[in-house]
């Protein structure tokens, strides 16, 4: 995958997680991060698309929003 085909994916995955969890849950960047076990910055990252999580990571943000991992990619 070229790179800025994979910056599209990144942007586009944080974006979801985003709207997820600003759409479903209370849950703040702060208090998201606090309930996966990261930074706030970390979080922040990852929603601007600057970030590329891991797959255990992103489990971990799956199970906090209450989400089926596919989920965040569609």
């Amino acid at each position: 995958m070229e790179e800025k085909e994979l910056n599209k994916v990144q942007i586009t995955l944080g974006a979801t997680i985003r709207r997820i969890r600003e759409e479903t849950t209370d849950f703040s960047q702060f208090k998201l991060s606090i309930e996966i076990g990261m930074s706030e910055n970390q979080i922040r990252r990852i929603e601007k698309g600057k970030s590329n999580p891991t797959v255990n990571t992103l489990a971990k943000i799956a199970k906090a929003l209450k989400v089926n991992i596919k989920v965040l990619f569609e």
